[in-house]
Protein backbone atom coordinates (compact mmCIF):
# COMPACT_ATOMS: atom_id res chain seq x y z
CA UNK A 1 0.00 0.00 0.00
CA UNK A 2 1.67 3.21 -1.16
CA UNK A 3 0.90 6.53 0.54
CA UNK A 4 1.96 9.65 -1.39
CA UNK A 5 3.11 12.70 0.54
CA UNK A 6 1.90 14.95 -2.25
CA UNK A 7 -1.65 13.75 -1.72
CA UNK A 8 -1.53 14.72 1.94
CA UNK A 9 0.50 17.93 1.83
CA UNK A 10 -2.60 20.12 1.68
CA UNK A 11 -3.66 18.67 5.02
CA UNK A 12 -0.48 19.40 6.88
CA UNK A 13 -1.29 22.82 8.33
CA UNK A 14 -3.63 22.94 11.29
CA UNK A 15 -6.58 25.26 10.65
CA UNK A 16 -5.72 27.31 13.72
CA UNK A 17 -2.02 27.60 12.87
CA UNK A 18 -2.64 30.47 10.46
CA UNK A 19 -4.48 32.71 12.89
CA UNK A 20 -4.83 36.42 12.21
CA UNK A 21 -3.59 38.84 14.85
CA UNK A 22 -6.95 39.23 16.57
CA UNK A 23 -8.23 35.69 16.06
CA UNK A 24 -9.08 33.65 19.15
CA UNK A 25 -7.60 30.12 18.99
CA UNK A 26 -9.23 27.11 20.64
CA UNK A 27 -8.36 26.85 24.35
CA UNK A 28 -6.55 23.55 24.06
CA UNK A 29 -5.71 21.89 27.40
CA UNK A 30 -2.21 22.15 28.89
CA UNK A 31 0.14 19.21 28.47
CA UNK A 32 0.37 18.67 32.22
CA UNK A 33 -1.56 19.66 35.33
CA UNK A 34 -0.49 21.01 37.75
CA UNK A 35 2.28 23.18 36.30
CA UNK A 36 5.75 21.61 36.67
CA UNK A 37 8.01 23.72 34.41
CA UNK A 38 10.02 20.53 33.89
CA UNK A 39 11.02 19.84 30.30
CA UNK A 40 12.29 16.83 28.35
CA UNK A 41 13.64 18.15 25.08
CA UNK A 42 13.15 15.68 22.24
CA UNK A 43 10.37 13.72 23.91
CA UNK A 44 7.18 13.14 21.93
CA UNK A 45 4.68 15.07 24.02
CA UNK A 46 1.65 15.20 21.74
CA UNK A 47 0.22 14.10 18.39
CA UNK A 48 -2.49 15.46 16.13
CA UNK A 49 -4.53 13.77 13.44
CA UNK A 50 -5.20 16.00 10.46
CA UNK A 51 -8.49 14.69 9.10
CA UNK A 52 -11.00 15.70 6.45
CA UNK A 53 -13.67 14.04 8.61
CA UNK A 54 -12.83 14.79 12.27
CA UNK A 55 -16.01 13.20 13.63
CA UNK A 56 -15.27 9.95 11.79
CA UNK A 57 -11.70 9.98 13.07
CA UNK A 58 -12.85 10.66 16.64
CA UNK A 59 -15.30 7.76 16.49
CA UNK A 60 -12.66 5.40 15.12
CA UNK A 61 -10.01 6.07 17.76
CA UNK A 62 -12.57 6.48 20.52
CA UNK A 63 -13.93 3.01 19.80
CA UNK A 64 -10.46 1.49 19.36
CA UNK A 65 -8.95 2.82 22.59
CA UNK A 66 -11.97 3.75 24.69
CA UNK A 67 -11.05 7.44 24.55
CA UNK A 68 -13.55 10.19 25.29
CA UNK A 69 -13.76 13.23 23.01
CA UNK A 70 -14.33 16.94 23.56
CA UNK A 71 -14.63 19.46 20.74
CA UNK A 72 -13.31 22.99 21.26
CA UNK A 73 -14.15 26.00 19.11
CA UNK A 74 -12.06 28.98 18.04
CA UNK A 75 -12.22 31.67 15.38
CA UNK A 76 -10.36 29.41 12.96
CA UNK A 77 -12.49 26.30 13.45
CA UNK A 78 -12.99 23.34 15.73
CA UNK A 79 -10.43 21.12 17.42
CA UNK A 80 -11.22 17.80 19.09
CA UNK A 81 -9.28 16.48 22.08
CA UNK A 82 -9.29 12.74 22.81
CA UNK A 83 -8.58 11.70 26.40
CA UNK A 84 -8.07 8.59 28.50
CA UNK A 85 -8.45 8.31 32.26
CA UNK A 86 -5.20 10.19 32.87
CA UNK A 87 -6.06 13.17 30.66
CA UNK A 88 -5.69 14.39 27.05
CA UNK A 89 -3.81 12.06 24.70
CA UNK A 90 -4.13 13.35 21.11
CA UNK A 91 -5.97 15.99 19.10
CA UNK A 92 -7.89 16.09 15.83
CA UNK A 93 -7.93 19.08 13.51
CA UNK A 94 -9.72 19.46 10.21
CA UNK A 95 -7.64 19.86 7.09
CA UNK A 96 -8.72 21.14 3.66
CA UNK A 97 -10.54 18.69 1.40
CA UNK A 98 -8.48 16.82 -1.15
CA UNK A 99 -8.82 17.84 -4.77
CA UNK A 100 -10.24 14.43 -5.66
CA UNK A 101 -12.80 14.68 -2.85
CA UNK A 102 -11.61 11.52 -1.09
CA UNK A 103 -11.39 11.52 2.73
CA UNK A 104 -7.92 11.56 4.29
CA UNK A 105 -6.15 11.60 7.64
CA UNK A 106 -2.54 11.90 8.72
CA UNK A 107 -0.71 11.69 12.06
CA UNK A 108 1.72 14.42 13.14
CA UNK A 109 3.91 13.83 16.25
CA UNK A 110 5.11 16.81 18.31
CA UNK A 111 8.54 16.83 19.94
CA UNK A 112 9.37 19.00 22.95
CA UNK A 113 11.61 21.94 22.03
CA UNK A 114 12.49 25.09 23.99
CA UNK A 115 13.63 27.35 21.14
CA UNK A 116 11.20 27.33 18.23
CA UNK A 117 12.71 30.36 16.51
CA UNK A 118 16.05 28.57 16.29
CA UNK A 119 14.27 25.43 15.14
CA UNK A 120 12.56 27.30 12.30
CA UNK A 121 15.94 28.50 11.05
CA UNK A 122 17.38 24.99 11.34
CA UNK A 123 14.50 23.49 9.34
CA UNK A 124 15.26 25.83 6.44
CA UNK A 125 19.02 25.36 6.60
CA UNK A 126 18.64 21.56 6.62
CA UNK A 127 16.43 21.47 3.54
CA UNK A 128 13.03 21.27 5.21
CA UNK A 129 10.09 23.63 5.14
CA UNK A 130 8.08 25.31 7.89
CA UNK A 131 4.39 24.74 7.14
CA UNK A 132 2.93 26.58 10.13
CA UNK A 133 5.24 28.95 12.00
CA UNK A 134 5.49 29.28 15.76
CA UNK A 135 1.99 30.02 17.07
CA UNK A 136 0.97 30.56 20.71
CA UNK A 137 -2.11 28.94 22.25
CA UNK A 138 -3.67 29.74 25.64
CA UNK A 139 -2.77 27.15 28.30
CA UNK A 140 -0.79 24.96 25.87
CA UNK A 141 2.23 27.00 24.80
CA UNK A 142 3.77 27.56 21.37
CA UNK A 143 4.02 25.11 18.51
CA UNK A 144 5.07 24.85 14.89
CA UNK A 145 4.59 22.30 12.12
CA UNK A 146 7.28 21.52 9.57
CA UNK A 147 8.22 19.16 6.78
CA UNK A 148 11.64 17.51 6.79
CA UNK A 149 13.91 17.24 3.76
CA UNK A 150 12.13 14.08 2.56
CA UNK A 151 8.60 15.38 3.07
CA UNK A 152 7.70 13.78 6.42
CA UNK A 153 5.56 16.04 8.61
CA UNK A 154 6.33 16.68 12.30
CA UNK A 155 5.69 19.28 14.97
CA UNK A 156 7.69 20.99 17.72
CA UNK A 157 6.08 22.25 20.91
CA UNK A 158 7.30 24.55 23.67
CA UNK A 159 4.87 23.88 26.50
CA UNK A 160 4.03 26.78 28.80
CA UNK A 161 3.57 24.46 31.80
CA UNK A 162 6.12 21.66 31.37
CA UNK A 163 6.24 18.29 29.63
CA UNK A 164 4.65 14.98 30.65
CA UNK A 165 7.07 13.10 32.88
CA UNK A 166 8.67 9.86 31.79
CA UNK A 167 7.04 6.89 33.43
CA UNK A 168 5.17 3.66 32.88
CA UNK A 169 2.78 3.94 29.94
CA UNK A 170 -0.80 2.72 30.19
CA UNK A 171 -3.22 1.25 27.64
CA UNK A 172 -3.60 3.60 24.69
CA UNK A 173 -0.63 5.79 25.62
CA UNK A 174 1.38 7.42 22.84
CA UNK A 175 4.91 6.33 23.73
CA UNK A 176 6.92 6.18 20.52
CA UNK A 177 7.09 7.18 16.85
CA UNK A 178 9.03 5.77 13.94
CA UNK A 179 10.10 7.67 10.86
CA UNK A 180 10.04 5.63 7.67
CA UNK A 181 12.77 7.19 5.56
CA UNK A 182 14.39 6.72 2.18
CA UNK A 183 17.66 8.14 3.57
CA UNK A 184 17.86 7.27 7.30
CA UNK A 185 21.37 8.66 7.83
CA UNK A 186 20.43 12.02 6.34
CA UNK A 187 17.17 12.03 8.30
CA UNK A 188 19.11 11.40 11.52
CA UNK A 189 21.30 14.43 10.80
CA UNK A 190 18.21 16.56 10.08
CA UNK A 191 16.53 15.76 13.40
CA UNK A 192 19.76 16.20 15.34
CA UNK A 193 20.07 19.73 13.97
CA UNK A 194 16.39 20.66 14.20
CA UNK A 195 15.08 18.83 17.26
CA UNK A 196 18.18 18.01 19.31
CA UNK A 197 17.78 14.25 18.85
CA UNK A 198 21.00 12.23 18.82
CA UNK A 199 21.09 9.06 16.72
CA UNK A 200 22.31 5.64 17.85
CA UNK A 201 22.79 3.09 15.09
CA UNK A 202 20.78 -0.12 15.39
CA UNK A 203 22.69 -1.85 12.63
CA UNK A 204 22.01 -1.52 8.95
CA UNK A 205 20.26 1.76 8.22
CA UNK A 206 18.09 1.92 11.35
CA UNK A 207 18.58 4.44 14.16
CA UNK A 208 17.20 5.11 17.62
CA UNK A 209 16.80 8.81 18.45
CA UNK A 210 17.91 9.81 21.94
CA UNK A 211 17.30 12.97 23.98
CA UNK A 212 17.02 14.00 27.64
CA UNK A 213 18.56 10.74 28.78
CA UNK A 214 16.14 8.35 27.08
CA UNK A 215 15.27 6.72 23.77
CA UNK A 216 12.51 8.82 22.15
CA UNK A 217 11.87 7.62 18.59
CA UNK A 218 13.40 5.69 15.72
CA UNK A 219 14.18 5.86 12.02
CA UNK A 220 13.76 2.86 9.72
CA UNK A 221 14.44 2.45 6.01
CA UNK A 222 11.42 2.06 3.78
CA UNK A 223 11.20 -1.48 2.45
CA UNK A 224 8.91 -3.47 0.19
CA UNK A 225 6.69 -4.55 3.08
CA UNK A 226 6.04 -1.10 4.52
CA UNK A 227 5.81 0.56 1.09
CA UNK A 228 5.07 4.05 2.39
CA UNK A 229 6.49 7.40 1.40
CA UNK A 230 8.52 9.14 4.15
CA UNK A 231 6.22 9.57 7.13
CA UNK A 232 6.13 9.53 10.93
CA UNK A 233 4.07 6.71 12.45
CA UNK A 234 2.93 6.99 16.11
CA UNK A 235 2.99 3.91 18.36
CA UNK A 236 0.30 3.30 20.98
CA UNK A 237 0.63 0.84 23.86
CA UNK A 238 -1.88 -2.02 24.11
CA UNK A 239 -2.15 -5.02 26.41
CA UNK A 240 -3.88 -7.37 23.95
CA UNK A 241 -2.58 -6.80 20.43
CA UNK A 242 -4.65 -9.46 18.70
CA UNK A 243 -7.87 -8.13 20.20
CA UNK A 244 -7.06 -4.55 19.18
CA UNK A 245 -6.27 -5.65 15.64
CA UNK A 246 -9.68 -7.33 15.38
CA UNK A 247 -11.41 -4.22 16.73
CA UNK A 248 -9.48 -1.97 14.36
CA UNK A 249 -10.33 -4.06 11.31
CA UNK A 250 -13.97 -4.17 12.35
CA UNK A 251 -13.88 -0.35 12.50
CA UNK A 252 -12.43 -0.13 8.99
CA UNK A 253 -8.66 -0.31 9.54
CA UNK A 254 -6.34 -2.31 7.28
CA UNK A 255 -2.99 -3.95 7.93
CA UNK A 256 0.10 -2.24 6.51
CA UNK A 257 2.64 -4.48 8.27
CA UNK A 258 1.54 -7.77 9.81
CA UNK A 259 2.20 -8.42 13.52
CA UNK A 260 5.84 -9.12 14.27
CA UNK A 261 7.92 -9.71 17.40
CA UNK A 262 10.95 -7.50 18.02
CA UNK A 263 14.19 -8.56 19.68
CA UNK A 264 12.99 -7.35 23.09
CA UNK A 265 9.82 -9.43 22.83
CA UNK A 266 7.51 -6.53 22.02
CA UNK A 267 4.85 -7.35 19.41
CA UNK A 268 3.98 -4.60 16.96
CA UNK A 269 1.64 -4.08 14.04
CA UNK A 270 1.19 -1.16 11.65
CA UNK A 271 -2.28 -0.27 10.40
CA UNK A 272 -4.01 2.40 8.37
CA UNK A 273 -7.20 3.83 9.85
CA UNK A 274 -10.52 4.14 8.06
CA UNK A 275 -9.47 7.44 6.43
CA UNK A 276 -5.86 6.62 5.60
CA UNK A 277 -3.90 7.63 8.71
CA UNK A 278 -0.99 5.25 9.42
CA UNK A 279 -0.44 4.24 13.07
CA UNK A 280 1.03 1.36 15.06
CA UNK A 281 0.05 -0.73 18.06
CA UNK A 282 2.63 -2.29 20.39
CA UNK A 283 2.26 -4.93 23.11
CA UNK A 284 5.23 -5.18 25.51
CA UNK A 285 6.77 -8.51 26.39
CA UNK A 286 5.30 -10.14 29.49
CA UNK A 287 8.78 -11.04 30.76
Amino acid sequence: MKFSISRFLALCILPFSTLTVNAVPPRVPPLVEPVTQEYLTGKIVWADVLSTEPNTTARFYGALFGWSSRTLAGDSGKYTVLSNETGPVVGIARGPDRKDGRPSSRWVPFFSHRSLNAAENAVASEGGRVLAGATAFPLRGTQLIAMDAEGAIFGLMDSSVGDPADGKAIEGSLFWANLFSESPDEAARFYRSVAGLDARSQGGASHVLVASGADRASISPIDVETSVTPTWVPFFLVTDLDRKIKIGIRLGAKLVVKPRTLNDGMRVVILVDSLGGVFALAQPSEK
